[in-house]
């Protein structure tokens, strides 16, 4: 399959401002992040990819993400990060993403300075700039590059451009760190943390599901939001008992689910943002 001319001028574009560099990719292992590393290694002088290991993330995303690099032969550098250890953090601001993000890319100039690497390299993408996106002040601040950004690349681009290169994460689906399954104001802690992961994995690998969401509120009450039409098969009798015994086991004293199902970012529905 080619590409379209529009798509071939964004790849050229940003395959030339990859060449003679020496690429520093902050690598998650999802689609963006991946096309960013893959590119990187084809045409940049010499790339090293980091990802973050923290309760923030599952342990799989991390065993993808070294896979990948393995797969393609590229340096991969994970660090490991407490962000609990940050009281504000942990106090879930509104702008929560914006001090976890300044931790992670602090630590990475930091270690592009060691090791004399050119550029850090963010794989937000343009659609990223339609949602509320505290992170990305961070980005501005420290002054990372979002080449997508610059050269107009959208979420679906990625996707296309990932299947014109045959790469396994072409129809991978998006995912955000646990903390983002907390309202705004809640405290986030280790015991929520848990709490989230262990629903998400359970869910995930018995009903074979690709994406969904578990949203802890206040202590104990989980709000399960699946793709509509994954709603159907997993919604039985037999099947919302086992939810129901198996999520109280994780320590949810109510389990609910939202009608108006997955959606990316519903946490900020409840934020003036005007």
């Amino acid at each position: 399959m080619g590409l379209s001319k529009n798509l071939e001028t964004k790849l050229e574009n940003l395959i030339a401002f990859l060449k003679g560099k020496k690429v520093i990719v902050a690598f998650s292992g999802g689609v963006d992040s991946s096309l960013l590393a893959y590119l990187s290694k084809k045409n940049a002088e010499d790339t090293l990819l980091i990802t973050e290991r923290s309760i923030l993330y599952p342990e799989e995303e991390i065993e993808e993400a070294s896979q990948f690099a393995r797969n393609y032969d590229i340096n991969h550098l994970i660090i490991e990060r407490d962000p609990l250890t940050d009281e504000k953090f942990q106090l879930n601001p509104s702008n929560r993403c914006y001090i976890c993000k300044t931790g992670l890319y602090e630590e990475i100039l930091e270690i592009k300075k060691a090791k004399s690497f050119d550029i850090i390299l963010d794989g937000s993408n343009t659609d990223d700039l339609s949602d509320y996106r505290p992170g990305m002040q961070a980005l501005k601040e420290l002054k990372i590059s979002t080449p997508y950004i610059d050269y107009k690349i959208n979420k679906e681009e990625i996707r296309e451009f990932s299947k014109f290169y045959n790469l396994n994460v072409q129809s991978k689906p998006s995912m955000a760190c646990f903390s983002s399954r907390i309202p705004y104001g809640q405290i986030i802690n280790e015991e929520k943390l848990f709490m989230i992961r262990e629903a998400e994995k359970f869910l995930k690998n018995t009903f074979d599901l690709k994406q969904l969401r578990v949203r802890l509120h206040g202590q104990n009450l989980a709000r399960i939001e699946f793709l509509p039409n994954d709603l159907s098969n997993i919604l039985t009798t037999k099947n919302m008992e086992l939810i129901r015994s198996k999520l109280k086991e994780f320590g949810f004293n109510y389990i609910t689910v939202d009608i108006e199902g997955f959606r990316s970012g519903s946490m900020n529905e409840v934020l003036d943002l005007k």
